[in-house]
């Protein structure tokens, strides 16, 4: 007997390998579904008095500013560029700026617009940002 001569195990149909297929497409499909629905660890609130105007802080996932008074706006803290934390707010001249540690990309928080690279794209703002009694919530 000979290396090919050795007994195949069960083959499996074509009814039970499509079976699979469709459950593992249909598994896969529903995770992609859920993940783009977003959860409750995206979302945030922060109180309005922490948010200094004119400037912005860092809370979780987001960079949550006050570019005037009353006036709020959040971005994600993940760098465009690199997938880097955006983890700082400083002071760049007259504006107040967002910072990448990783490879120092700078962004306005007022509009997310880079300032200073190497990311060419702007922060990805939240999808909603809702200011009411005293506090701003994030998703």
């Amino acid at each position: 007997m000979s290396a090919f001569d050795v007994p195949c195990p069960r083959l499996l149909s074509r009814r039970v390998f499509l079976k699979g297929a469709v459950a593992v497409t249909a598994t896969s499909a529903a995770g992609a579904v859920l993940a783009a629905c977003g959860s409750k660890d995206d979302a945030a609130t922060v109180s309005q008095a922490d948010i200094p105007v004119g400037g912005a802080i860092v809370s979780g996932s987001w960079v949550v500013a006050q570019p005037q008074a009353g006036q709020f706006v959040a971005y994600s803290n993940v760098c465009p560029h690199a997938q880097g934390i955006i983890d700082k707010v400083e002071k760049d001249g007259t504006r107040t700026v967002a910072v990448c540690s990783k490879h120092q990309s700078k962004f306005d928080v007022a509009t997310g617009d880079v300032v200073a690279g190497p990311s060419r794209d702007g922060m990805k703002p939240a999808k909603k940002v809702d200011a009411a009694d005293g506090q701003v919530t994030i998703s």
